[in-house]
Order: C-alpha cells, then sequence, then structure tokens
C-alpha cells in the first residue's frame, strides 16, 4: 500500500509539475514580439551576410541578432527568395529555434510587409555603378558585377523588382556590361532598383 501511495504522489508531482510547463516547442523569447512564442517579428535593421545574421526590432523596440544559413528561405507573396533580397524596412515573421547559448536561429522567414509597400526604404538617394558580369545566380536574384575598380561586387534584386527589371535580370549574361541603380549596402554589395 504505501508502495502504491508513494508511486501515486510522484505521478501527481510530475503531472503538477507539466501543467506549469510551458507546452511543447514553446520558446520563452524576451520582450513581447507580439506572435506566436517561436517567432520573431519585427522590422529588418540589418543583414549581415558575412556573420550570417539578421537584426530585427520588434514592434516593442527591442532588437534581436537571428543567424542564418544557406536553407534559409524568405517567403513574400507565395514565392521563395534567397536572405540576400531582404532589404531594411521590410517586416517579416523568422521562425527561429534557440540553442543552449540562447542565440536564435531560422530556416523561415516570412515577409509581412516589404519596405516598399511600408514606405520604409532607407533614404531616398539611389547609388549609381557599372561594370561587367561575372556570375549570374537565377535562383538566388543576384548576379556578380566586375567594377571599375576591379571590385567585385554582389548585387541582389529587390524582392518586389518591378517586372522590367526582373525580365532584364533573366537576360543578363557573364561578360555583359552593365550601368545600375541602387544602395549600395556595403563595399562589396548592391541592392539593384533599376537598369540605366
Amino acid at each position: 500500500m504505501r508502495a502504491i501511495r508513494g508511486q501515486s504522489m510522484v505521478l501527481a508531482l510530475a503531472f503538477f509539475t507539466l501543467l506549469g510547463c510551458h507546452e511543447a516547442g514553446h520558446i520563452d523569447l524576451p520582450g513581447n514580439y507580439g506572435s506566436a512564442a517561436n517567432e520573431i517579428v519585427g522590422e529588418v535593421i540589418n543583414v549581415d551576410n558575412r556573420s550570417r545574421e539578421i537584426e530585427i526590432r520588434a514592434d516593442s523596440g527591442r532588437t534581436s541578432m537571428v543567424r542564418y544559413d544557406s536553407n534559409t528561405q524568405v517567403l513574400y507573396r507565395q514565392r521563395t527568395y534567397p536572405v540576400a533580397n531582404l532589404e531594411r524596412g521590410d517586416y517579416v515573421a523568422a521562425r527561429v529555434q534557440q540553442d543552449r547559448d540562447g542565440r536564435y536561429s531560422t530556416n523561415t522567414i516570412s515577409v509581412r510587409e516589404s519596405a516598399q509597400a511600408r514606405g520604409t526604404v532607407g533614404g531616398s538617394r539611389l547609388d549609381r555603378t557599372e561594370g561587367r558580369i561575372e556570375y549570374v545566380d537565377s535562383g538566388r536574384g543576384t548576379f556578380e558585377l566586375r567594377d571599375s575598380r576591379n571590385r567585385l561586387v554582389v548585387v541582389a534584386v529587390e524582392l518586389n523588382a518591378p517586372k522590367a527589371v526582373t525580365d532584364r535580370f533573366n537576360r543578363l549574361r557573364n561578360g555583359d556590361q552593365v550601368r545600375i541603380e541602387g544602395r549600395s549596402v556595403s563595399v562589396d554589395r548592391f541592392e539593384l532598383a533599376s537598369f540605366l
């Protein structure tokens, strides 16, 4: 009898402990992200392609660094894009996992509203550059451009680029000379707005 009562108490204790726990798959994120517990929702502040991290600022004002890899997909209007196509001001929901050190990583990012649609594209001034196409990656929506200073610049087509831009991109071939307009993200990174 005593053994049965002891087992019952252990089971009851385990049951009440489970009641106090979060549901399976729940990740306790700091701050109010206004979303499901395994998502970080907010505005893209920066995409660091070298360290493969995205800085996202939630509506609460809290910022989080989220790591990504080559398999991470960006979903926008039922199409899939590489992370390189994200831009500052995009409003996104990143499905995240948390490692033992508390760092977040993601394999799926949904763009809820583009920077253009929100009217938050940083600055109205556009940069121009020109050069020779070295490599076109149609799957990622990027191409490598050798500029007049002999630097190799990765150019990314914007998520919701006009049809004229995407049509021209689809016709690009290695060796083509192009003049483009857009935003310089870094010395070796450029976001394409239009061909000139």
